[in-house]
């Protein structure tokens, strides 16, 4: 019973950060946005954090569903993040393409009403949430630029009009 009290934790989390943290111009977002898009190693951690919480997500699920096995197609899919180089494609064209987030976001809700698909929905879910709040294309090419840099440095709360 514990257990899925704790699984409820999870999709809470996909409406409780966005609706917390989305746009937000506070000086913890500011200094989040930065190291997002000055250290490659920041987003190198993001991405492996990313598949931490989804690995513990399944755990949660399968301790207290033992015996269900739709858990096993999102687990492939949280593994195939592992490499950096792929999670920060993959996050990138979900982040820079609109019609790739709404078909994602789609078929994330299409299939959180497959009884096996359920961890797979959470999965894409919480995929998306971190394609929301990584570094776009465009800001991480603003940031090559010496003036652009010192600019965002010098004022950190400016760079959330760029970084979505």
């Amino acid at each position: 019973m514990a257990w899925n009290m704790i699984q409820l934790l999870f999709p809470a989390l996909l409406a409780i950060l966005p609706l917390c943290l989305y746009r937000r111009n506070g000086r913890r977002m500011s200094r989040f946005y930065l190291m997002m898009v000055s250290l490659e190693t920041a987003r190198k951690f993001y991405a492996q954090l990313l598949v931490v919480f989804l690995l513990v997500f399944h755990f949660v699920y399968v301790s207290g569903h033992p015996g269900e096995y739709g858990v096993l197609l999102s687990t492939v899919l949280s593994v195939l993040l592992c490499p950096f180089r792929r999670a920060d494609r993959w996050l990138h064209r979900i982040h820079e393409g609109r019609k790739t987030f709404m078909l994602l976001a789609l078929s994330a809700l299409a299939t959180g009403f497959i009884p096996h698909l359920y961890t797979m929905a959470v999965t894409v879910g919480f995929l998306l949430l971190a394609a929301l709040f990584y570094p776009s294309c465009t800001v991480l090419s603003g940031w090559k630029d010496e003036k652009t840099r010192e600019h965002w440095r010098e004022y950190p709360e400016v760079l959330s009009g760029y970084y979505y």
